[in-house]
């Protein structure tokens, strides 16, 4: 065989063994563990303001109900997805998850939004991909601190340890997403910036403002980077359901007591921010 001849074959047999890999990398990621999956994915936020971004880019949309919830059909990048929000908080979140988990039959689940800024280091619109999620509201409040313990499950009460992933293999597809992804200039609280996209924690409970001590301790305790209402929810459904997912959380105000006006102003930030790169994610899922 001739060395021009020997090269094409070289090159035929590197590409082919790379296409094995990404053929090999796609089975290798969960599949749910109850139902055959569809091609779907369902993007979820909680509140109004945190879909817009995904919304307006669906091809040939369609906007549906599902027992009174309204929801919007189409593709992203060409992907099947299915678009709706949860509501504030872990009821609405574990409802709104399930529900639609059960109609759709979804591939993986995508949490985009917001929440507050506990990390310091945090900017308004920095962008959180969750490596760990935590209830911070179960356990014992004491007069000191949260005394934390296991959960118990529907299956006889086995305990479940209050601590929430997506899969490694989720979070490696997250990762090459953060790698090409363009920050974003970002402008408030008086200065204008980049904003980042990095691994993170994000803590949740149905407490919306809470006090300096409750901070310290989510520090402390979780090493959170962000807090709010719905992620670890949401986490909880899905592993006990075996449904894959991912969370993306945009930091928007700084953690504090009493939020609702800097909340009001700079959560549709945080929100367009979330948005933007969990609709560039979409195309590594």
């Amino acid at each position: 065989m001739e060395n021009s001849q020997l090269r094409k074959f070289a090159i035929y047999l590197s590409s082919l063994f790379a296409l094995t890999l990404i053929a090999s990398a796609a089975q290798a990621l969960e599949k749910p563990r109850y139902y055959e999956p569809s091609d779907t994915i369902v993007i979820l936020g909680a509140v109004p303001q945190e879909i817009p971004v995904l919304t307006d880019a669906l091809e040939k949309p369609e906007k549906k109900e599902l027992w009174g919830i309204p929801y919007w059909q189409g593709k992203l990048h060409g992907t099947p997805v299915v678009i709706a929000i949860t509501g504030i908080g872990k009821t609405f979140t574990g409802m709104t998850t399930t529900l639609f988990i059960k109609e759709f039959k979804p591939r993986l689940v995508l949490m985009t939004g917001t929440g507050a800024r506990i990390n310091q280091s945090l900017k308004t619109g920095d962008v959180i991909v969750a490596t760990h999620t935590y209830e911070h509201d179960y356990g014992s409040l004491t007069s000191k601190d949260m005394v934390y313990r296991p959960m118990n499950s529907p299956d006889n009460g086995k305990e479940v340890i209050n601590d929430f992933k997506p899969t490694a293999e989720l979070l490696a597809l997250a990762k090459k997403a953060m790698d090409s992804y363009e920050p974003q200039t970002i402008t408030a609280n008086d200065a204008t910036y980049k904003n980042s996209v990095r691994y993170g924690v994000v803590s949740s409970s149905d407490l919306f403002g809470v006090p300096q001590v409750r901070i310290d301790s989510l520090r402390n305790n979780f090493k959170t980077d962000i807090m709010e209402m719905e992620s670890a929810p949401l986490g909880h459904v899905c592993e006990t359901l075996g449904v894959p997912y991912l969370i993306v959380r945009a930091g928007s105000n700084v953690a504090q007591e009493a939020p609702n006006d800097d909340y009001l102003r700079l959560g549709p930030i945080a929100a367009r921010e979330a948005a933007k790169f969990s609709l560039h994610l979409v195309k590594f899922l």
